[in-house]
């Protein structure tokens, strides 16, 4: 089994005491998004017109520009609401696929796969893990790399990601991807830097991420020729 010691935190391989915490560092990570695709809706044209609708409804309606302003602050919550609602679907989703068995997901022997998790003081702090592709096949996915957001900023998420990508240099596997949204933007700036390159971009394949134009990017690896720095 590596250990790798680092600094202030320990990277090492998952054990089944840091099942809880793992899954509430995904989950809490998943959940500051909700903020970021408010906006992004609110970007939308088609959202805009529709406001400016209902706006002068309820001017017309009620004769007040301050009880306008009200109503439309409550459809504005009312929204804020559906994408938490949303999320949340997100989050229950990711916890009954691959993490809710985590052990038989990533660690079971003569898989080509793995996960790892930072621990500081005891503590999960961050959290990735390598499984064969679904939608690729023949290729590996970084999967479920998030840091708590009070350890970011640091080097952590780098140094998760080189740990998952040294394993897979070791097991001679030749590609790796990644599916991160256009939200992450952080999260593109650290791909770049390890040596990932955008492939594909794409509207996530369901009816409001179609609506509100939620993309999705495609990063791939060529193992061997990242610059580990």
């Amino acid at each position: 089994m590596e250990t790798c010691v680092m600094m202030w935190y320990q990277i090492r391989e998952y054990r089944d005491s840091d099942y809880s915490a793992v899954r509430e560092v995904y989950s809490t990570g998943f959940r500051e998004h909700v903020g970021a695709v408010c906006v992004l809706t609110l970007k939308q044209h088609w959202v805009q017109a529709v406001l400016s609708v209902l706006f002068l409804l309820f001017l017309i309606l009620s004769g007040s520009f301050l009880a306008s302003l009200l109503c439309l602050g409550g459809v504005l919550l009312a929204g804020r609401f559906a994408v938490i609602c949303l999320f949340e679907q997100g989050v229950q989703l990711g916890l009954r696929e691959d993490l809710k068995d985590i052990w038989a997901s990533y660690m079971h022997p003569g898989q080509v796969s793995c996960f790892w998790v930072a621990e500081s003081e005891g503590s999960i702090v961050g959290t990735v893990g390598l499984l064969p592709c679904v939608e690729e096949p023949g290729a590996w996915e970084l999967k479920r790399i998030s840091v708590r957001k009070e350890f970011r900023g640091q080097g952590l998420a780098k140094a998760l990601c080189w740990a998952a990508l040294r394993f897979a240099a070791s097991r001679n596997v030749d590609r790796v991807v990644l599916f991160t949204s256009l939200v992450q933007s952080d999260a593109h700036q650290l791909y770049c830097r390890l040596g990932f390159h955008k492939e594909e971009e794409f509207v996530w394949p369901s009816l409001p991420a179609r609506l509100i134009n939620f993309l999705v990017f495609k990063y791939t690896y060529k193992v061997g020729c990242g610059d580990d720095s």
